[in-house]
């Protein structure tokens, strides 16, 4: 019998279909072999969005800060109380000479008083009286300017250009001394001397809301005196009298029962600037100055 040829064409495509076969077969065998293992627990990180810079309009209000990490202050705390008179800043008036007529010992003279503000801060007082040819001691006082008005750091009494007798104020130390006297006091918040406290109590009436000027309304400041005292003041808005023409008219309240009593006028036009004082009786030993002329 005569062996079958097979062309050598069919052959490879015989071995092609072979292949395919078992092929088909593992892959369905690794189908079901899948099927039956666990499934492997996955893990996904979820990415943030991109951000995207965005030009926000203008706040129609101001917002408010956010507090600071050092802050303990809950966010639903209510904000801190308004600016009263007693904290908002102070406003005193620029350098100038005020010329007064002086009234003292039943005698007439002038005084001026010459204030000085700088543009570092600092400033001079210098209250001068002459009565005739005679010169009376000067006052002076020398300190720093700031929100909370005038804060003296050095008052003296002068007579012929020399300090006779001062009054210190450490402000670092908050102590007040004295040099006529050994008392080292503790000084009080927005303390003034005995020349300063003219200025200061003119600017805590400016700052005042317009119903403190009515009678009875009432401004404090402590006040130091050259010999070791410190004490607060209170003045009181008293009822305007005929000759009082349009200030307002201010009278402390005594200090005990021998205090001569200090009265002064303050004209809302030149920012409550005082512009008659009067201490005791001028025609014993008191004094009284009347504004006569300001030189800016």
């Amino acid at each position: 019998m005569r062996a079958l040829t097979v062309p050598p064409h069919a052959a490879l495509l015989a071995l092609a279909a072979s292949l395919l076969a078992h092929a088909v077969l593992l892959g369905g065998e690794r189908v079901r072999n899948d099927a039956t293992r666990p499934a492997r627990a996955v893990s996904l990180a979820l990415l943030a969005p991109p951000v995207v810079p965005v030009a926000l309009p203008e706040p129609a209000a101001p917002a408010l800060p956010r507090p600071s990490a050092r802050s303990s202050r809950p966010s639903d705390t209510p904000p801190p109380p308004a600016v009263t008179p007693d904290t908002q800043l102070l406003r005193l008036a620029g350098p100038a000479a005020w010329r007064f007529r002086l009234r003292q010992g039943g005698q007439d003279g002038e005084a001026v008083l010459d204030w000085q503000p700088q543009p570092d801060g600092r400033y001079s007082l210098r209250l001068t009286r002459r009565v005739g040819e005679r010169a009376l001691p000067a006052l002076e006082s020398l300190g720093r300017t700031g929100g909370g008005g005038l804060a003296p750091e050095r008052f003296a009494l002068q007579r012929d250009g020399q300090d006779r007798q001062a009054v210190n104020f450490d402000t670092e130390e908050r102590r007040v001394s004295f040099s006529a006297s050994p008392a080292q006091l503790d000084m009080p918040e927005g303390a003034q001397d005995r020349l300063s406290w003219w200025l200061q109590l003119a600017a805590l009436v400016q700052a005042s809301t317009p119903q403190s000027a009515a009678p009875g309304g009432r401004w404090r400041v402590w006040v130091a005196g050259l010999r070791g005292e410190l004490r607060e003041w209170t003045f009181e808005a008293v009822d305007a009298e005929p000759d009082d023409a349009g200030t307002l008219h201010l009278r402390r309240q005594p200090l005990g029962p021998h205090d001569p009593g200090i009265e002064l006028w303050l004209d809302p036009a030149r920012g409550y600037w005082p512009v008659r004082l009067r201490q005791g009786d001028p025609e014993t030993r008191g004094y009284e100055i009347v504004l006569v002329a300001v030189n800016s």
